[in-house]
């Protein structure tokens, strides 16, 4: 099967080698264990990973993880090589044999490395498998659980927001940051979207956001302020951190919380006395994270029940950016990069 494979470490249009490579199959995965870093090879007294599917990938979403494991900045160290890619939605061809009532269904499911979603055939890990909305295209599909998850994983779960809440996105034109968004605004908070340059400003417009903010364009925590009467806003969502997430800390509200959920711009230290004098929370979010198996599951099944609802009502949307072709991923991240999308970037597999 054809497969964007990493053997050492680079930027992906550098270190990504498409390859013809065999399928996945169940001999392979009785000798792989599943935890935080994901498939990974067993020692002899664990047991084997024994609930997954193994799916032909329609498409494939595109995310921050798949340049960082490139790079090695990922969290947590991926044995490398493995294929490339964490989020697929495709037909499911076999599957071990607790899942066998995925067969033949279209799924949407996490794609853990080795046996990622940038290949035809790819492997999907319980507890995140679940047959794919009709009313979504593979593209729509490709784009929805992980950005929808890691959102609301911020919004509702960490974040606690509460209708009537003013709540402030940062990089809100991104794939997980624009979910967010959505969820909000589902929640009946009023948003402040912060966004950089006019095309994104256009698109967080579109979502609904009552205020974007271009952070090109001056101080953002002032102008969020005086939005507010002075008063400041509930909470931050943050999926940048970097030199932005503090600036903008300063518009938070007294009590306010400021909900670390991503770190597209690096990492920046927090000195504790920014909480401790004002009264602000800092709330740490990282979906997946610290949680044993059985709070992880229920964690993401109760996402997906309430995300699946907003979709039936008409309030939240996978948002596809962008569509390439299986040729051109590398260059693709290259574009997630240099922050030139908005939305999801999804490429096309089958």
């Amino acid at each position: 099967m054809r497969a964007w494979i990493v053997r050492k470490d680079g930027n992906p249009w550098d270190v990504f080698e498409h390859e013809d490579v065999p399928e996945p199959t169940h001999e392979a995965m009785a000798e792989l264990c599943l935890d935080i870093v994901g498939l990974r090879r067993r020692a002899p007294d664990e047991a084997p990973c024994s609930d997954y599917v193994i799916l032909r990938t329609a498409c494939a979403a595109l995310a921050w993880p798949d340049v960082t494991m490139a790079t090695g900045e990922y969290p947590v160290p991926v044995p490398k090589p493995y294929v490339s890619g964490q989020e697929a939605v495709g037909v499911v061809e076999d599957a071990s044999p607790s899942m066998q009532h995925f067969v033949g269904k279209r799924v949407v499911a996490f794609a853990p490395q080795p046996f990622g979603s940038f290949a035809e055939v790819c492997v999907g890990t319980a507890p995140t498998v679940w047959e794919c909305p009709e009313v979504f295209s593979d593209e729509e599909a490709a784009a929805f659980f992980i950005a929808a998850h890691t959102a609301y994983h911020a919004v509702h779960r960490r974040g606690r927001v509460q209708e009537g809440e003013t709540v402030l996105v940062l990089g809100a034109a991104g794939g997980v940051p624009s979910a967010a968004v959505q969820l909000a605004l589902a929640a009946g908070a009023k948003v402040i979207a912060v966004a950089g340059g006019p095309e994104k400003v256009a698109f967080c417009r579109e979502l609904g956001a009552q205020l974007v903010l271009d952070h090109r364009e001056g101080d953002v925590a002032a102008r969020a302020r005086e939005a507010t009467g002075g008063r400041g806003v509930d909470m931050i969502v943050d999926f940048v951190q970097g030199t932005q997430g503090a600036e903008v800390r300063p518009c938070l509200a007294v009590e306010g919380r400021h909900v670390m959920a991503g770190h597209a711009g690096g990492l920046q230290p927090v000195h504790p006395n920014e909480f401790y004098i004002q009264n602000w929370t800092l709330v740490g979010c990282c979906m997946g994270y610290g949680y044993d198996a059985e709070t992880l599951a229920s964690i993401e099944q109760e996402a997906h029940r309430a995300i699946v609802d907003l979709v039936e009502r008409g309030l939240y949307r996978p948002l596809v950016g962008q569509v390439v072709e299986f040729d051109e991923i590398p260059q693709a991240l290259r574009k997630l990069v240099a922050r030139e999308s908005v939305g999801r970037i999804v490429a096309r597999v089958a």
